[in-house]
């Protein structure tokens, strides 16, 4: 660990330009409650880096040096801090005044085993907390307390690597210890537009082979992540993304991004589950129940990338019935994302599909078809979907005209 620098520079300045009113509210009163109960308090991570940068501030990241229930019970009984969740790992997810803030305890973190979930130790102090972080980039802390407010902590040379805008772990085992941190070593890259350090893209590669003592779900949300990159296209088209998906045994089929990306991104925020049926795009038709099954993604969104795919693979001479059959139960969202991503034939077929829809008037029910004389049984059921079938093909008919035809299918 290198000698700790601290309090040799103020940001204040730069945090109230950085950050807008309701922000720099939110963490004043965090700060308060803080100095209330004699607890350090700090920005940390990627609110810092980002400061520095003067890039928007999306995230706000507090790091205490305190027993979880301290400041729990202060932050619960107050009525303009509303928390949304608490993690066993010390940390509190809440809302003041619109401003999601992530409350987490200080803690040193020890891996068991490569790839697994660390072992974590909470209350200690902001020196052993910004080490265990993932870049130096990423392990800067700035004092929110009144007496020290604005006051920057650096241990691992941060400042000089966001300078010199070059990304670089912390120690040689980081990418051993927790294989996501090549995903984000990529998408940092990327997004900050800084290069990774000879040595740390050294380790990068040396530990690629870890990515498979992953979680499903683990790679899963770094993929997720990834995607709602607004350059994700050159991070999959970075060389060691494909060698993660050899590793994974997956294929992708295409890299360039879709020019409707925010069209794309409206329909995920109505149903975070079509960020999966985006990804499956990208990847071999054939792969995509490997990509489901390695990732351990759940059984809707399964659904919703099979239903895709459907639609993809559809013939494209299919007559209405076909495409009433094909697409029939197929939920708004998937149809909506199908037609951004898919080509022109595919967009037609949906477009009749919705037409279909919305002229189809099968007036007749069970018990109308009961009355005319049909047994009671499956045999409705055939009936109900001949006559849909009809309607499908000849356009909407009079309830005279339905009639008449049930009764035709009436032995």
């Amino acid at each position: 660990m290198s000698n700790p620098t601290k309090n040799f520079m103020n940001i204040n300045q730069k945090i109230l330009n950085q950050l807008n009113h309701n922000q720099i509210s939110a963490i004043k009163f965090i700060a308060q409650i803080a100095d209330n109960h004699s607890v350090k308090a700090f920005l940390v991570g990627g609110v810092v880096r980002d400061i520095f940068l003067n890039h928007k501030i999306h995230d706000i990241d507090i790091a205490v040096e305190s027993d979880p229930n301290l400041m729990f019970d202060s932050l619960n009984q107050s009525e303009n801090f509303q928390i949304v969740s608490m993690s066993e790992f010390g940390v509190v997810k809440g809302v003041y005044d619109g401003i999601e803030i992530d409350i987490a305890m200080t803690r040193k973190e020890a891996y068991p085993a490569p790839g697994s979930l660390p072992n974590v130790s909470l209350k200690t102090e902001i020196d052993l907390d910004l080490i265990r972080r993932d870049f130096s980039i990423n392990a800067l802390a700035v004092s929110i307390n009144s007496k020290t407010w604005g006051e920057v902590i650096d241990v691992n040379n941060s400042l000089e690597d966001l300078q010199n805008g070059v990304i670089k772990i912390l120690h040689p085992k980081s990418f051993i210890d927790d294989p996501t941190r090549i995903f984000r070593a990529i998408k940092y890259s990327y997004r900050l537009n800084m290069d990774i350090s000879k040595f740390s893209s050294e380790k990068m590669y040396e530990s690629l082979n870890h990515v498979n003592l992953l979680s499903g779900k683990r790679i899963a949300n770094e993929l997720l992540l990834i995607f709602q990159e607004e350059n994700f296209e050159n991070i999959l088209n970075h060389k060691i993304m494909s060698l993660i998906f050899e590793q994974l045994d997956l294929h992708l089929s295409k890299t360039t991004k879709n020019e409707n990306f925010e069209n794309i991104k409206d329909i995920c925020r109505e149903d975070e589950n079509m960020w999966w049926v985006f990804i499956s795009f990208y990847f071999n038709h054939l792969d995509r129940a490997k990509l489901v099954s390695k990732l351990d993604l759940s059984s809707r969104v399964n659904n919703a990338i099979e239903a895709f795919t459907r639609i993809e693979l559809m013939d494209p001479d299919s007559n209405k019935s076909d495409i009433y059959m094909s697409l029939n139960g197929i939920s708004k969202n998937v149809l909506e994302i199908s037609k951004i991503l898919l080509q022109q034939k595919c967009v037609i077929q949906i477009s009749i599909f919705e037409t279909i829809i919305e002229h189809l008037k099968v007036i007749l029910d069970g018990n109308s078809i009961l009355e005319l004389g049909v047994a009671e049984g499956p045999e409705i059921g055939k009936i109900l979907h001949s006559l849909t079938m009809e309607i499908i093909e000849k356009g909407p008919i009079s309830v005279k005209a339905q009639k008449d035809f049930v009764k035709s299918l009436i032995p």
